[in-house]
């Protein structure tokens, strides 16, 4: 199948949004607890979601139906989603963005795995050498990391990899869930079960709802990433499979590596640019499969 042009520029939006939208994530890491955070990354995309479709149904242009299916799917993708926010929130705590968002590049080699199974999609020779360079590139980050302690480091790599594994499976949901129903009400509904169900963990702690107030406008800020990044993922898998929209959404990881030097000043900075060049080695690879 040829690489639809518009899912193309969807995908590489999509992964710009999650770049700035980590941004934000490690900017708050050090003043809210991740569970209060992840709970914040669901609840404050709402209102954004709620404005699209208001505008989108006004237009006619997006149906509000729920079927059977969908309705599994999306509590199958919010419980997955919950736990993948979870483990990233924490691997942003103790870790690198850089670092983090490097190790959350195991997805597509996961979801290669696991598409054909959930979703049905192909995975190619080309797919398999595309995505081994990938994760070949991460392995490379972790050969050593003289400036920060290595056992936080090794924590952080813990949660990312559980990321991963929770993301990719967010993929394959996604996949689904939008055969069933558009990119909008998939993602707000999604969204607003996540938050649902991680809202016990959140309010468990009593300084919940100050750290949620005192942190209001980076949440709001992360809420319009966040649904940007969740609309064009979704709208991205109605025309291209979820292994090669996981693929290209690795852009963000050069992104992520200047972002942590200049906003957070991380270190070893260039082992981790020449990294994300084998990763794109491996993005191009995949890409030219699909041409």
């Amino acid at each position: 199948m040829g690489l639809n042009k518009l899912g193309f520029i969807l995908a590489l939006l999509s992964a710009c949004s999650a770049t700035a939208k980590d941004i934000v994530s490690k900017s708050v890491a050090s003043r809210v607890h991740p569970s209060v955070s992840t709970f914040a990354s669901f609840i404050f995309a709402i209102p954004f979601y709620l404005a699209l479709i208001g505008l989108s149904y006004i237009f006619g242009s997006q149906p509000l139906s729920y079927t059977g299916p969908f309705i599994w799917l999306v509590v199958a993708r919010s419980l997955s989603d919950a736990f993948a926010e979870a483990f990233k929130m924490k691997a942003l705590q103790v870790g690198d963005i850089s670092l983090v968002s490097s190790f959350l590049s195991l997805s597509p080699l996961i979801l290669a795995l696991l598409s054909p199974i959930i979703t049905g999609d192909r995975v190619t020779t080309h797919d398999w050498i595309a995505l081994i360079l990938i994760v070949a590139a991460s392995l490379i980050i972790v050969r050593r990391d003289r400036h920060t302690g290595m056992i936080l480091q090794m924590r952080a790599i813990i949660y990312a990899c559980l990321a991963s594994i929770a993301f990719a499976l967010n993929s394959c949901f996604d996949r689904l869930a939008v055969v069933n129903s558009g990119a909008l009400v998939a993602g707000f509904s999604m969204t607003v079960l996540a938050g649902v169900i991680v809202a016990p963990m959140a309010f468990y702690r009593s300084s919940a709802i100050s750290e949620l107030r005192a942190n209001f406008r980076d949440f709001l800020t992360r809420g319009a990433w966040e649904t940007l990044f969740m609309v064009a993922k979704l709208a991205a898998l109605q025309f291209l499979e979820a292994h090669v929209v996981s693929g290209i959404a690795r852009v963000s990881l050069l992104l992520s590596v200047l972002a942590g030097r200049i906003r957070f000043g991380e270190q070893d900075t260039l082992r981790r640019i020449g990294s994300a060049v084998l990763m794109y080695l491996g993005l191009i690879v995949l890409l030219m499969g699909h041409l």
